[in-house]
Formats: C-alpha cells, sequence, structure tokens
C-alpha cells in the first residue's frame, strides 16, 4: 500500500508536467499562426498599393507625360539656368512697377511700328509700354488696337498718350477679332517695319535699335530674331530649332511655307518674333478676299496671314539675338476644345482656316500637301471633340469635302473621313430634332 501510492503520484505528476508543455507549444505555433496571416494580410496591402500606384502611374504617362513629350518632339525645348531665369525676372519685375514719367514726343517719320491688339488687358498695359519705353532706339510709333474690350484698357491707353505722344490708339465699336485688329493697325502704321506684339508679351535686349540697324544695312523684307517663351509661372525656355542665319530668297521663300520643306523648322507659324517691311504686308493683305478680311478670327490667324506675307516677300533673314519674352500657353487649344463655351468657336476658326489652306494651296503637289497636313494635324487634335460641336456644321462639311476631293488622298483616308461626316451628320440631326 505504502509503495504504491507514491508511483500514482509520480504519474500523476508527470502527467501533469505533461500537459503545461503542451500548451505552451500550441500558443507558440498560435502565434506563429497569428504573426504569419499579419504578415501576410500587410504582404496584400502592398500588393494592392502597388497595383494602385502603378495605375495611376500610368494614367498620368498617358495623359501628361505622354502628351508633353507629343509637344517636346515638335518642339524641343531648353530651360534656362536659374541665373537666366532670375535676369528675366527681375527684367519682368521692373516693367510691372516701373514708372511711366517720361516724355515723347510724336514722330513724324517712324522707321518701325509696333501694332498691339487689345481685349481686355488691362492689367498687361503698362508692363508692355514700360518694356517698349526702356529700348534706345525712340524713332517708333505704338499702335494699341483695342477690339471693344469692356475694361479699362482704353481708359488706360488714352491716360498714357498724354505723357508719350508716339501711342495711337484704335477703338473698334464691336469686337472683330485679332485677325482684324493687325490689319487694321498695319493699314495706319506710318513705320517702315512692322512688328506686331501681343499685350502679355515684352520686347528685351534692345531689340529694336538691333532690327533698325540690320533692317537698314539690309533692306530685308522680313527679319526673324530670336526669343524667350514663358508660361506665367517663371518657366522660361528657348526652342531648340535649327535655322540658317543666311539670307533666303525667293522661289525658296516660299518652300518655307510647306512642313516638308521646312517651314516649322526654321521660321514658325507665329506672326510674332518678326520684323515685316510694311509694302510686303500690304501686298498680303490687298491679296486676301474679303471673305476672309471680314471674318472674325482669334485663333489659327497667325498661319493663314503667314502664309501670304512668305508668298509676297523676296527675301528672310533670322538673327540670333534675343528680342521678346513670349508668354505661352501651348495647350490652351487643347483646353478650348474641351469647354463647352469655346468648341463651337475654336472649331470655326479652325475649320475656317483650312478652307483658306485648301483655297490659296491648290495649285503644286506642295501646296496641296501643306493643306492636307493641316487638316490631318486638326484632326487629331480634335479627335472624338467633333461629335460635342453644336453649331457651325457648314465649315466643317465644307472643308470635309475639299479634302475628300483633293487628288492626293489616299482612298483608305477618304474612308476614314467619311465616316467621320457621317457621325457628324448624325449629331446635327439629333440636335436639330431636339430643336
Amino acid at each position: 500500500m505504502i509503495n504504491i501510492s507514491p508511483e500514482r503520484t509520480n504519474v500523476s505528476s508527470s502527467s501533469h508536467l505533461y500537459s503545461f508543455d503542451d500548451d505552451d507549444d500550441y500558443e507558440e505555433k498560435s502565434d506563429k499562426i497569428l504573426k504569419l496571416k499579419f504578415i501576410f494580410f500587410f504582404i496584400f496591402i502592398f500588393f494592392i498599393l502597388v497595383i494602385f500606384l502603378s495605375f495611376v502611374l500610368i494614367l498620368i504617362y498617358y495623359t501628361i507625360i505622354k502628351q508633353e513629350t507629343k509637344f517636346s518632339k515638335i518642339k524641343p525645348e531648353t530651360v534656362l539656368s536659374m541665373k537666366e531665369i532670375m535676369k528675366i525676372e527681375q527684367y519682368v519685375n521692373d516693367c510691372m512697377n516701373g514708372v511711366l514719367i517720361n516724355k515723347y514726343p510724336k514722330s513724324e517719320n517712324p522707321k518701325i511700328s509696333l501694332v498691339i491688339p487689345v481685349y481686355n488687358k488691362e492689367k498687361f498695359i503698362i508692363r508692355i509700354l514700360r518694356s517698349i519705353q526702356k529700348q534706345s532706339f525712340k524713332n517708333i510709333e505704338i499702335i494699341f488696337c483695342d477690339d471693344y474690350s469692356y475694361d479699362n484698357s482704353s481708359l488706360l491707353i488714352e491716360e498714357y498718350q498724354k505723357e508719350d505722344k508716339r501711342i495711337v490708339l484704335i477703338k473698334h465699336e464691336k469686337n472683330v477679332g485679332t485677325f482684324r485688329n493687325r490689319i487694321d493697325g498695319v493699314k495706319i502704321a506710318k513705320g517702315e517695319y512692322i512688328i506686331f506684339i501681343d499685350p502679355d508679351d515684352l520686347l528685351l535686349n534692345d531689340i529694336l535699335k538691333r532690327v533698325n540697324s540690320v533692317v537698314s544695312s539690309t533692306n530685308i523684307d522680313i527679319l526673324q530674331f530670336q526669343l524667350y517663351i514663358g508660361d506665367f509661372y517663371n518657366s522660361f525656355y528657348v526652342l531648340n530649332i535649327s535655322r540658317t542665319s543666311t539670307p533666303i530668297y525667293q522661289p525658296q521663300l516660299s518652300d518655307l511655307m510647306y512642313y516638308e520643306k521646312g517651314y516649322l523648322q526654321q521660321t514658325e507659324c507665329h506672326i510674332w518674333g518678326k520684323a515685316y517691311k510694311k509694302e510686303i504686308l500690304m501686298k498680303a493683305i490687298n491679296s486676301l478676299n474679303e471673305y476672309y478680311l471680314n471674318q472674325h478670327m482669334s485663333l489659327h490667324e497667325d498661319g493663314l496671314f503667314l502664309f501670304l506675307i512668305f508668298r509676297k516677300a523676296n527675301s528672310y533673314l533670322f538673327i540670333k539675338d534675343y528680342g521678346m519674352l513670349y508668354y505661352s500657353n501651348e495647350y490652351s487649344t487643347m483646353k478650348n476644345l474641351r469647354k463647352k463655351t469655346k468648341i463651337n468657336k475654336t472649331a470655326r476658326d479652325s475649320f475656317l482656316y483650312l478652307e483658306f489652306m485648301f483655297d490659296y494651296t491648290n495649285n503644286t503637289l506642295h501646296e496641296k500637301n501643306m493643306a492636307v497636313y493641316q487638316f490631318k494635324s486638326l484632326q487629331n487634335l480634335f479627335g472624338d471633340t467633333y461629335l460635342e460641336i453644336t453649331d457651325g456644321y457648314d465649315y466643317i462639311f465644307k472643308v470635309i469635302d475639299l479634302y475628300l476631293n483633293c487628288d492626293i488622298i489616299l482612298e483608305k483616308d477618304k474612308k476614314e473621313i467619311k465616316q467621320l461626316k457621317e457621325k457628324i451628320l448624325s449629331v446635327q440631326k439629333n440636335i436639330y430634332n431636339n430643336i
């Protein structure tokens, strides 16, 4: 009896110890499983975040970066150094905050006329005027063409006229558009040469003195100079465009108007950054029929006017001097296309320009190629936005028919445009049915 009891006690004690160890093992296994669950959970969340961020990056790439790359291929840019940017910023600030205190007499026989179309730009008037007054060359006239502004633009210009007698003001009694403003400025200009400036741009580096020196010694018809480009956020750059600095004469000069001959590379399709002999501008204006002359154009008017100018001019010269700060918003057309209030006007101006290209560039293979090239460029720009247009269909169908009737168009390209025409006709029909 006495021997048996201790043995039972030992067995019981051993059994108790085994159970305790097993619980520890179980808890340890449970902790490991719990930790593994947390690890797998965080791995899962991590992969979800990676997938989400990848999607966001892809979206940014296709909507922003790729779009900018597309434009940069057309207009490769060089961003300026911080020192150059600070210098420009200081100049802009001086022009913005400068005081107009110097009095200038009227120039009876100005060498250069500056034509500045104005529409609700009162906050820029003093800045552009100050940049002009900073020029050492004074034998100029300054023609402001106010396009029926509803702000204080005209009042400011009239006030400045009291101090600077070189200022001339044209006041339109209705809004006629940038194209007509420039033409009206040219017609009254007394200068032998004319430079077009937008009111939010600036003249730089004593460029008028340099222009006068070059045109006086060369008697060149068109003189182009370099410019800086800004975006109103103090981001300044220059365009890396390969240009020749030797004079170009006809017939090579007209060839510059065609994209495959170097139009965009050499001269760019902008009216600014160039000095034109007035007699050449008048020849271009006189060659334009009343239909286009009286159209209200604020978009693509540069290309239309330049095409005529380069046909009438006999000589062209590019100089490397930087003479203007041009504020650009190169996506403004795209933005306007996405604004319902702007779509119809943008489409109307665009198709009016295309109509002009087909009307005036229909004689040679180069001219036909140019018209077709411009059509395709705007076609790519508009995309599906065509289907959001609610007015101005006459312009669209007229130009589409001009394109389809052009004998150099391939059948596969015609098929695509015919399908587009059918879509637009369908949209037009729905709009008319809902009126």
